[in-house]
C-alpha cells in the first residue's frame, strides 16, 4: 500500500529578463544572510506584500480618523437617491 501525503501547493513564479547585476547583488545579499537566492526572493516578496497591506491599513485608519464625528447626515441623500 502506498501512503498518500497531502501537501499544500505553493505557487511558483518565473522572473524573466532580470538584470545580471541585480541577480549578482541579490546572490551576495543571500549569501551574507546564509540563505539561498530562492529564499531571499521569498522573503522579499512576503515582506513587500505585508508592507503593502500595512500601508493600506494605515491609510484606512487615517481616513476613518479624518471622518470620525462628521456631522453629515446622509439619510436625506439616500432617500432622495432611492426615490429616483
Amino acid at each position: 500500500m502506498i501512503a498518500l501525503r497531502y501537501h499544500r501547493f505553493m505557487a511558483q513564479v518565473l522572473v524573466r529578463d532580470l538584470d545580471d547585476g541585480i541577480v549578482a547583488r541579490l546572490k551576495v545579499m543571500a549569501k551574507a544572510e546564509n540563505m539561498s537566492l530562492e529564499q531571499k526572493f521569498r522573503d522579499m516578496a512576503a515582506r513587500e506584500a505585508m508592507d503593502v497591506e500595512a500601508r493600506f491599513e494605515n491609510a484606512s485608519r487615517r481616513s476613518r480618523e479624518q471622518t470620525r464625528g462628521s456631522s453629515l447626515d446622509s439619510t436625506a441623500l439616500i432617500r432622495e437617491d432611492r426615490d429616483r
